[in-house]
């Protein structure tokens, strides 16, 4: 059993409980229109199973851990890598967000990241980025009528 692994779990978990316990307090709407508390309800929920399942994983799991070596530096460092990639990109979407808008600064941040992280079929990628923005738009701005920057695509559908 490992405990880092129990251990973050269960601080998951607890941040999970904790953040729909929070929105619990706020009104909630409905699907069709929901109210402030609707989306961090599903967060906190989402956060709360996958939580569990992890827990679940990490106590299952416990004979496989003992025939497991211990991870060595050259076998992290490409894990590494991706990390540092992903945190650049974030901060790029960050940057990229208020002059370009949100479609287009996501839809590049999900090729970049999905490339980074392995896939190599470009007509994929471009599938994959642009089915999530238009499901993001159709989810945030449409749906949930949260105030994120249009930019470019802002001033063509003006």
């Amino acid at each position: 059993m490992r405990t880092t692994d129990l251990a973050f779990s269960g601080f998951v978990l607890l941040l999970g409980i904790g953040h729909a316990v929070m929105a619990a307090g706020m009104p909630q709407g409905s699907l069709k229109f929901p109210g402030p508390g609707y989306y961090p309800k599903l967060v906190g929920i989402f956060l709360i199973v996958t939580s569990l399942g992890c827990l679940i994983q990490a106590l299952l799991g416990r004979g496989l851990d003992r025939a497991a070596k211990p991870a060595t530096h050259a076998a992290l460092r490409p894990m590494m890598g991706k990390t540092v990639a992903l945190l650049g990109l974030l901060l790029g979407y960050g940057w990229l967000l208020t002059p370009l808008g949100f479609p287009i600064a996501i839809c590049l941040f999900l090729v970049a990241a999905i490339r980074v992280f392995g896939y190599r079929n470009w007509a994929i990628i471009i599938l994959i980025a642009t089915g999530l923005t238009v499901a993001s738009y159709l989810t945030f701005i449409s749906w949930l009528k949260v105030p994120l920057p249009l930019g470019v695509v802002g001033d063509l559908l003006d």
